[in-house]
């Protein structure tokens, strides 16, 4: 029988898949949580774009850190 695990789960695949902002958000108990443990207020518009650009910062480190293990 063949396997049928999405290749997101596959630590082999050839291919990087971002995590959703959702499954770092995940990590932090919820995205209100998430922005309170920056000290940032998720009704302010600045505050949000800052929570949207650290999530940003975490994909790409992530992403670094997938092409580096492909190299070995």
């Amino acid at each position: 029988m063949s396997d049928n695990k999405s290749s997101a789960s596959n630590k082999t695949s050839d291919t990087y898949v971002p995590k959703s902002n959702n499954e770092y958000y995940k990590s932090f108990g919820g995205y209100n949580n998430f922005m309170r443990s920056y000290g940032l207020k998720p009704w302010d518009d600045d505050d949000v774009q800052e929570g949207k650009a650290i999530i940003e910062a975490f994909k790409e480190g992530d992403r670094q850190d997938w092409e580096e293990a492909q190299k070995n």
